[in-house]
């Protein structure tokens, strides 16, 4: 509003009137120019911020740590306050074992192997689990159905965690048995390597198979170097040839005693042993092929008043 549009102010003259309203703009800027103190921080934010000052982080002392260690009580089962820590144990390792073996094929196993290899009672895995009336006949079955499972697998391709797994549930006379009878399942070393040994004749041979390229070395020679006869040269890949894998694999063969053929034959029956470690549903082919028994026919010995073995000498009448 402008001074000249005042007239009076509650009956004071124009004079008087101007003059006020002039002292009156005078103290508004006076005010607006002097620096105005700033806000205080309230709110949630401000009473934070305090008590976070308050705060002190306690000094922890670190040498104790390993004495607390000591004296802190661990259960001997992760289902320790459980109803049943040693069945649900059990149950847990059964399902680990499980899961590890589920890509290895199956098999239907045969009546009269159920009827033969028996697991332990309900009475006596009951005892074993020491909770006595806890372990219920439905808990029992559920620990049978996971080693039923466990036994489908194929003898084949049946690991040692399994087989190891299957004789802590087997009757105690029967695990005595298989554990003389099973043989551990050969495995590949550290570089990825079969190994494999025969004998054929008075030959001895000694096979590392590794996945490669397809050569061939013989006591650090060429095959073709080593052996001249290409017939003796055929029987050493005639197992490739039987898995229809040829040039997929590399042979480091050492052989001694014997003749020629005595060592292409060993070197033959140890790259089928040892092409048995990569893949053991080739046993079959192989078997079939007559490369996984040794042919173990030796030279007859002298006889005494014989030419050789069994030749008599030329009869002359005078």
């Amino acid at each position: 509003m402008s001074l000249r549009g005042l007239t009076m102010i509650k009956g004071l003259p124009v004079s008087q009137t101007r003059g006020f309203m002039t002292s009156c703009i005078r103290l508004n800027q006076a005010a607006a120019e002097q620096p105005q103190p700033q806000q205080q921080e309230q709110g949630p934010r401000k009473s934070f911020r305090d008590q976070y000052k308050k705060v002190q982080t306690p000094k922890l002392d670190l040498s104790k740590a390993r004495e607390f260690e000591r004296l802190r009580v661990v259960p001997a089962y992760p289902a320790f306050y459980g109803g049943n820590p040693i069945h649900d144990a059990n149950i847990v390792k059964l399902k680990e074992v499980l899961a590890k073996v589920s890509s290895i094929p199956t098999r239907r196993v045969p009546h009269d192997e159920i009827q033969n290899e028996r697991f332990i009672s309900f009475d006596t895995y009951a005892e074993r689990c020491n909770s006595g009336t806890r372990v219920r006949r439905r808990d029992f079955d559920e620990v049978l159905e996971l080693l039923n499972r466990l036994r489908s697998i194929d003898l084949q391709l049946m690991p040692q965690l399994v087989i190891e797994t299957l004789n802590e549930y087997r009757v105690d006379s029967l695990r005595a048995l298989l554990s003389q009878s099973q043989r551990r399942r050969k495995e590949l070393d550290e570089f990825g390597r079969a190994f494999g040994k025969a004998k054929r004749k008075n030959s001895r041979a000694q096979v590392y198979v590794v996945k490669g390229e397809g050569s061939i070395l013989v006591n650090g020679k060429s095959l073709n170097e080593y052996f001249s006869s290409e017939v003796e040269r055929e029987k050493i890949v005639y197992p490739f040839q039987v898995i229809e894998q040829m040039a997929k694999y590399n042979v480091f063969a050492k052989v001694s005693g014997g003749g020629v053929t005595g060592q292409s034959e060993s070197i033959m029956y140890a790259i089928s042993k040892a092409l048995i470690v990569f893949n053991p549903l080739l046993k079959s082919r192989l078997s079939k092929a007559g490369l996984m028994t040794s042919d173990s026919r030796v030279v007859e010995r002298k006889k005494p008043g014989k030419v050789k073995s069994r030749k008599s000498p030329t009869w002359v009448k005078r």
